[in-house]
């Protein structure tokens, strides 16, 4: 299947009003640096309720019998922003109770999208519109649980504060993708051995690329299923399969499955400047390292990749071609019920780890959860680390400026002790110019923060997902490109809940192209046709059954061009009596990109 999907008027018409409001009112006012703060109070009777088919990431326009409509007329001239550059135009909403809620939507003249608001579980829904110039525009009051409620409507011209709030943009974006489903030779389908840990298919789907542009998928199959991985020489538009690299683990393990591979619990992969791979893949003692000089041809593989006991989710970073880092979590080796966090460091291209240092240690210090993923930055070796609190309601960096010998821990985020961020991995990214990303979700909202100084210091959280398609979004996985512009891919919903049984679920990409300003703006893009339907469980083996198909990440990549790249797990597009997921690869094919090509 190869799928192209655009934004714009398609994404607008998706949604249905499943009922219309008895009555609603139209208001007017003119907004000017003189006359700077316009009011109006108004109730809606009804309320507006939305499908769950679809992809559209905004209402469709309304009309003053479905949705109060405030006609806005700006006159600001731009002498006035150029003279106040910390001026911007917000359009609000505010009510009395967090049981109702208004979404605010901003139209220009021609039917674009400039600005939206619509977070859930407040009193009150902002949509920072920037510097707007002199026109035309409509706001639009939508009441989404607002029945016989009141509210106020605002719209000013104002000062932004001087000290970030964690307030963003939000439009729709101008990508486009091709999706494809990786597919395998008959003859290998349904050859696992001895069933599986996890019982599933080529799921937690990982991407990159190398230096010529070769592309390189793995995905895993469960224990001991071994990992699937695919070659592209033509920039995605063809896939080789090259089989289980960990299958020869069992050969060096004497476990007698030689050649059917005992890994497959979790795998990384990534390519080193010189053309070398290294994959790691999980098993149930341990994990192996496999690295590849000739391009995925061949491999050779040691099953005592990290030479650490008990491990779980482990992932790879590289500094240059020879040293290769691989971060575990070690499941209580020491202490019954205590886990810690290791790095393991190898100087001869990832195909021995002898250097090994503990992150945190299980009897003293912060005890972690859930663990993200590792990077280097390549201009002065700094190693990174993300992690999650054994709670899972804070959110911790670790970096190390001497090889991982030593440790420092930066608490980044830190939530209520009844919320939990880990829906699943922390996940961590660095631009070309050293700034640091990390992209988590709370179950709810997929937030970005980023810090400019190593790490040292960090922004206010911000949402990256708005609109009636994304109140429920998570697995969030932050690329960077250029200075300043991520993409933050996830799963989205307009489900309520990430636990409700008929959520329909696509993949999402959120791009800013200013992420370090003050208030950055999301260009929000539907990357994929509806590839799950039914809860997304977050809690690993205790998930009921159908409910963890999808495992807990799909890791993105950047081309050398700038395009977007992901493979993500589909449970819903597959030939179910061959196989539970399948990997389906998208490609970025028009729209801005957050990088430019590689010279």
């Amino acid at each position: 299947m190869n799928l192209n999907l655009a934004s714009g008027a398609r994404l607008l018409a998706a949604f249905a009003l499943a009922a219309c409001v008895a009555s609603a009112s139209s208001f007017s006012g003119t907004l000017t640096p003189a006359a700077n703060r316009l009011t109006w109070t108004g109730t809606q009777t009804g309320v507006i309720g939305e499908t769950q088919t679809g992809t559209g990431l905004a209402n469709p326009p309304c009309n003053a019998s479905v949705c109060d409509l405030y006609a806005l007329t700006v006159t600001v001239p731009a002498t006035f922003y150029a003279a106040n550059p910390t001026f911007s135009i917000h359009a609000s909403a505010a009510w009395a109770s967090s049981l109702n809620e208004f979404d605010v939507y901003v139209y220009d003249s021609s039917g674009n999208l400039v600005g939206m608001s619509t977070n859930s579980g407040g009193v009150s829904n902002d949509a920072d519109l920037g510097q707007l110039p002199s026109g035309t525009y409509q706001i639009q009051i939508v009441p989404t649980i607002a029945a016989n409620t009141s509210y106020t409507g605002l719209v000013t011209l104002a000062a932004e504060p001087s000290v970030p709030t964690g307030r963003a943009r939000y439009r729709l974006g101008d990508a486009q993708f091709s999706v494809q489903q990786l597919t395998r030779p008959p003859s290998t389908v349904n050859t696992t051995p001895a069933g599986s840990t996890f019982f599933e298919q080529d799921a937690e789907p990982r991407i990159v690329h190398d230096a010529l542009g070769n592309l390189f998928v793995t995905a895993i199959q469960g224990v001991p299923g071994g990992s699937d991985t695919w070659k592209s020489m033509d920039a995605g538009r063809t896939f080789t399969y090259l089989g289980e690299p960990d299958g020869t683990q069992a050969a060096g393990s004497q476990l007698d499955l030689v050649g059917a591979g005992v890994g497959g619990g979790d795998e990384d992969l990534i390519a080193l400047p010189n053309g070398n791979l290294v994959m790691t893949s999980l098993w149930l003692g341990g994990n192996t390292t496999c690295v590849s000089s000739d391009s995925g041809t061949t491999w050779i593989c040691n099953p005592d990749g990290s030479t650490l006991p008990a491990d779980d989710r482990q992932w790879l970073a590289n500094y240059g071609n020879q040293t290769v880092y691989i971060t575990t979590k070690q499941l209580g080796a020491d202490l019954v019920g205590t886990s810690s966090l290791y790095a393991a460091r190898s100087s001869d291209g990832g195909v021995t780890f002898p250097f090994v240092s503990q992150i945190t240690t299980p009897e003293l210090g912060v005890q972690p959860g859930d663990q993200g993923n590792i990077l280097v930055d390549q201009s002065n070796g700094a190693v990174y680390n993300v992690f999650f609190s054994s709670g899972s309601n804070q959110l911790y960096l670790a970096k190390s400026v001497n090889q991982g010998q030593t440790w420092i821990l930066k608490l980044v985020v830190s939530a209520p002790p009844n919320v939990s961020l880990a829906h699943v991995f922390p996940s961590l990214a660095l631009d070309g110019a050293g700034n640091l990303y990390i992209a988590y979700s709370d179950g709810a909202n997929s937030y970005l923060t980023s810090s400019t100084d190593g790490g040292a210091t960090w922004k206010t959280p911000v949402i990256v997902n708005a609109g009636p398609a994304l109140r429920t979004t998570v697995e969030p996985w932050v690329v960077a490109g250029d200075a300043g512009k991520v993409n933050v891919f996830f799963y989205g919903t307009p489900a309520a809940s990430y636990n409700t049984p008929t959520a329909q679920w696509h993949i999402y990409m959120a791009q800013s192209q200013n992420a370090l300003a003050p208030v950055p703006t999301f260009y929000l893009n539907t990357a994929s046709p509806p590839m799950h339907i039914g809860a997304i469980c977050n809690d690993g083996l205790a998930c009921a059954s159908g409910t963890r198909n999808l495992l807990e990440y799909f890791y993105p990549d950047t081309y050398l061009d700038g395009s977007a790249l992901a493979v993500y797990p589909d449970d819903l597009n597959v030939n179910h009596a061959t196989t539970t997921t399948a990997a389906f690869f998208l490609k970025q094919t028009a729209g801005t990109r957050i990088a430019g090509p590689k010279q």
